[in-house]
C-alpha cells in the first residue's frame, strides 16, 4: 500500500489498525505457544499499538467534538482549553517516542532470543550486527535492503532521543517507494505517526520472513528468559 501522510486522527488510527492486523496475522501464522519468544515479540508490538498509539489518538480524535471536551478535561484535571491542547500535544509526542523505543526494543529482544536458540549462534554486540546475522542465517533474499529496512526504526529512535537531529552518517532507505532520509546534523523529517506506523508495518514483513524461515521454524520452543 502506498504511503499516505495524514494529520487526521481517525486516518492515523486506521494506519495503526493495519499494524495490529499484521501482528495478528503473524501470530496466527506462527502457530506457537503464546509464551514462545517469537510470539511474544509480535504480541508486544500489538500491545504497544493498543496503548501507546491508540490512547493518544483516540483522545485527540474525540477532542475534535466539542461535546467531549469537558469529559476529556476532567480526566487530567484541566480547566483551560490551552492546557488541554498542550496536554494532548505532549501526550502524542511522548507516546510516539515511547512507541518507537518500546516496539524497537521488542524487535531487538526477539532477534536476540532467536539467535541464542539456534545451535552455534549467539546474540552479537549490537542490533545492527545481530539483525544482519539472523537475516543471513534465515537466508532471506535481498538481504542488504531488508537489513537497512529493519534498521530504520532504530535510527528513528536515535533521532527522537537526540531532539529530532540525526547525528550519524547520511543514510537513505526507500520503504516501498517512500524515502526515509537521514542527514548528519539535520532534523529528521520522517517521524510523523504515519511514517512511524508505515515503517513498522513493513518491518513486520521482514520479521515474519525471519520467523517462518526453515532454520528458525526448526526450533520447537524459545524461552523468554
Amino acid at each position: 500500500m502506498a504511503f499516505h501522510q495524514t494529520m487526521v486522527w481517525k486516518e492515523i488510527g486506521l494506519q495503526m489498525q493495519e499494524v495490529k492486523d499484521k501482528c495478528n496475522a503473524i501470530i496466527k501464522h506462527l502457530n506457537l505457544p503464546r509464551e514462545d519468544a517469537r510470539v511474544l515479540g509480535v504480541v508486544h508490538i500489538r500491545q504497544f499499538c493498543n496503548t501507546l498509539v491508540a490512547v493518544p489518538l483516540q483522545l485527540q480524535h474525540n477532542a475534535e467534538n466539542r461535546n467531549n471536551i469537558p469529559v476529556i478535561m476532567r480526566m487530567p484535571g484541566l480547566r483551560r482549553m490551552e492546557d488541554l491542547r498542550s496536554c494532548l500535544g505532549d501526550l502524542n509526542k511522548n507516546s510516539k517516542i515511547s512507541f518507537v523505543t518500546m516496539a524497537q526494543f521488542a524487535f531487538e529482544n526477539c532477534i536476540g532470543k532467536v539467535l541464542e536458540a539456534i545451535p552455534n549462534e549467539k546474540k552479537l554486540g549490537s542490533f545492527s550486527r545481530s539483525s544482519k546475522r539472523i537475516i543471513d542465517v534465515a537466508r532471506l533474499k535481498d538481504a542488504k535492503n531488508k537489513h537497512d529496512l529493519i534498521m530504520v526504526p532504530a535510527w528513528i529512535r536515535n533521532t527522537l532521543h537526540a531532539g529530532g537531529i540525526h547525528e550519524q552518517a547520511d543514510k537513505t532507505v526507500v520503504v516501498d517507494g517512500e524515502p526515509f532520509v537521514f542527514q548528519k546534523g539535520q532534523r529528521f523529517e520522517c517521524a510523523t505517526w504515519s511514517h512511524v506506523l508505515y515503517v513498522f508495518l513493513h518491518c513486520l514483513d521482514v520479521y515474519e520472513e525471519i520467523l517462518i524461515s526453515k532454520k528458525v521454524k526448526e526450533i520447537t520452543f524459545i524461552k523468554t528468559a
